[in-house]
């Protein structure tokens, strides 16, 4: 019972007795006199109809206050009970998401299955002792046992040696090529990938290998290596043998030109000095032709030696120009050189081979250059001092320009390839074999350097080309103070 409802209680309680005390006294006070008057009896029967009418109301109220209790318990029941149904249905709807998670997960697993049973490669799972514990339809069939069979059984990569718990942990990851033999006693080369598998702790559970079957790419790689070994022995044997018949061929070819010389100090009709001036003229050509055959042949069979003395690097420009010299007159064409100050006066490399380069390179330039000139100039890039202290490394720019009638844009690609030609037609007005542009190209690459060519149809074309060479620090005179060139 509350405080408010304890005080409620006491007031009815105190009036009850007060009125109970009040018809007490009334019966008293009247029980002494002789008569009693009507009127107490109306006031004593009032007062016990005041008392019962209190008594009633307070009774009520009792009454009502537990019916209300009741009410409020049976309400909180009801609650309680509500409360227990959400519960009830959390863990259904909770069990039911369960349930779909299995489901899901079945689905997977058995995609999973899936997709390794499809595949052609052997798969396989093993533990850190080397035992089986997966390995899909194809290892089975390659095998030739059933899998429950294999399952517990050494995987044969362990039993091989090639990965043995014996020599301490398996790798985490690693490749590696495996050659055996199948259920059908067929050799297969397999590329295994090994990798380890984890938890979510980074614990190894267990290892994974697939193996792919490379067998028929190894036998093409053996075939185009057996084919490689026999194109280039064949290429050896060709390039031998154009040595060996160059070389034969070049005794005869002096012995014309020498005879030819000789027939044309003797007494002679114009008509005959016409003729032995063409032998001589086709024999100088012969002669150039099968020197060009054999410096190719021994570049190809990697013969060419390339030789590292000391020359002067002008002198040897000069000696280009005095040799075409009387051509570049007859054809009414100048020719300039231009050596940038700077470059060393004494190299060491290869005289005649560069030399060799240039006259490739000039002889080109004023056979296709009818109007004009040609001009050849060179730069250095200094390099490096060696260890001791008294060679420093160079690198030589050359460049050679000419204004001749150029080279159309799908023909620059085929000038560095053997037999090329530009004008390919059969009323070609220039002749040639095609061979100085890639000998040029296999010299420069054998000294350290390269080619290349820019040109215009029209305008003339333009050949940079270097090497490297290195020069004695001191040992070189200054450049010549003029430095522009001369021309012829």
């Amino acid at each position: 019972m509350s405080s408010s409802q304890r005080r409620k209680a006491a007031l009815l309680f105190s009036l009850v007795f007060a009125l109970l005390a009040a018809v007490i006294g009334v019966m008293v006070q009247t029980s002494d006199q002789e008569r009693i008057s009507p009127q107490y009896y109306v006031l004593c029967l009032s007062l016990i109809g005041c008392i019962l009418l209190v008594l009633a109301g307070y009774v009520w109220d009792r009454s009502l206050m537990n019916r209300l209790r009741d009410l409020n318990k049976t309400s909180s029941s009801v609650t309680l009970l509500a409360d227990t149904d959400e519960v009830h249905d959390e863990v259904i709807g909770l069990a039911r998401q369960i349930e779909r998670m299995a489901q899901s997960l079945q689905k997977l697993e058995a995609s999973y299955r899936a997709v390794v049973e499809d595949q052609v490669d052997l798969i396989c799972r093993y533990n850190a002792d080397g035992n089986l514990s997966f390995v899909n339809g194809a290892y089975a069939r390659f095998v030739g046992r059933k899998r429950q069979e294999l399952l517990g059984q050494p995987f044969a990569l362990c039993t091989a040696g090639l990965l043995s718990p014996k020599d301490g942990p398996l790798p985490e990851a690693t490749t590696f090529e495996h050659e055996w033999s199948d259920a059908e006693k067929k050799r297969v080369i397999h590329a295994w990938t090994h990798r380890s598998i984890k938890d979510s702790s980074g614990t190894i559970i267990e290892y994974q290998a697939v193996g792919h079957d490379v067998t028929t790419r190894k036998e093409a790689e053996r075939a185009l290596l057996s084919a490689k070994e026999a194109a280039e022995s064949a290429d050896r044997a060709k390039s031998e043998f154009l040595a060996i018949v160059s070389h034969e061929i070049r005794t005869p070819i002096n012995g014309v030109i020498g005879f030819g010389k000789l027939l044309h100090d003797t007494p002679l009709t114009p008509e005959q000095r016409t003729f032995v001036d063409m032998i001589t003229s086709s024999g100088h050509t012969l002669e150039n032709l099968i020197s060009d055959i054999l410096d190719l042949s021994k570049i190809e069979a990697g013969k060419l030696e390339i030789e590292h003395s000391p020359f002067s690097l002008r002198d040897s420009i000069e000696e280009t120009l005095h040799l075409f010299g009387p051509r570049a007159r007859e054809a009414g064409l100048t020719i300039k050189t231009s050596v940038a100050p700077g470059v060393p006066v004494i190299i060491n490399s290869d005289h005649g081979r560069l030399r060799q380069i240039l006259n490739n390179l000039v002889g080109n330039a004023i056979k296709f250059t009818e109007r004009g000139g040609i001009e050849v100039s060179v730069e250095c890039s200094p390099g490096t001092i060696h260890p001791n202290g008294l060679n420093r490394d160079v690198r030589l720019h050359f460049t050679v320009r000419d204004t001749g009638i150029g080279i159309p844009a799908e023909k620059i690609e085929q000038l560095f390839r053997p037999f090329s030609q530009v004008d390919t037609s059969a009323k070609r007005r220039r002749g040639g074999t095609g061979l100085g542009l890639i000998i040029a190209k296999r010299l420069c690459e054998r000294m350290g350097g390269a080619i290349s060519v820019e040109s215009r149809v029209g305008e003339g074309s333009t050949f940079y080309f270097a090497i490297q060479a290195d020069y004695t620090i001191g040992d070189s005179r200054d450049p010549f103070a003029n430095s522009t060139g001369t021309s012829a």
